[in-house]
């Protein structure tokens, strides 16, 4: 199903948008509203969910742009042997980047990614051979971004996880295991 969904995912679209003008609909009459006053309320909500998302849509684009121009790739980083409600476990969003002395991330705020706080630079000494996890759904209130999968990185600064988009997890383990191929 997640594969359909990846590969159709305009096809999804129109069919949530119909949803959601299905559910105005129904919201309208069960309301007691004339029929034309109902379609165009349903309408209106439509287009406005259908805005909402496609300016959405424009926004991560934009900014996945502005990273890949830079070297720079959207990801969430966690120290995964912190001790128990420390800071350092929970997701921390940032923009990560390789240099010569290993994987550079810097925190940041928002989808803007504006920086925020100060740089750390990991060198990756390995990779959990089991490669990309889906993140549970404890953790995902921490990772606002749908598709979004964690791998576990062994680095000189101790055990960590980073979360990302496929293409993003693929260059960082190809990194870490000094890989050349590319897909």
């Amino acid at each position: 199903m997640r594969k359909w969904i990846a590969a159709h995912h305009k096809k999804l679209a129109l069919v949530l948008l119909i949803a959601a003008w299905g559910a105005g609909i129904a919201l309208f009459v069960s309301l007691g509203r004339p029929l034309d006053e109902v379609l165009f309320n349903a309408a209106l909500w439509a287009v406005f969910v259908a805005a909402s998302w496609s300016i959405d849509a424009r926004r991560q684009r934009k900014t996945a742009a502005k990273l890949d121009s830079k070297g720079g790739m959207l990801v969430y980083v966690r120290y995964q042997d912190s001790r128990p409600g420390s800071l350092s476990g929970i997701w921390n969003m940032g923009v990560a980047s390789f240099e010569t002395a290993g994987l550079k991330f810097q925190p940041a705020v928002y989808d803007t990614v504006e920086p925020s706080g100060r740089a750390t630079t990991f060198r990756i000494l390995g990779a959990e051979s089991s490669g990309p996890r889906k993140i549970g759904r404890k953790e995902s209130r921490y990772v606002t971004h749908v598709g979004y999968q964690a791998i576990r990185l062994s680095t000189d600064k101790g055990a960590i996880e980073v979360a990302g988009g496929p293409e993003s997890l693929r260059k960082i383990l190809n990194a870490a295991t000094g890989s050349t191929e590319v897909g």
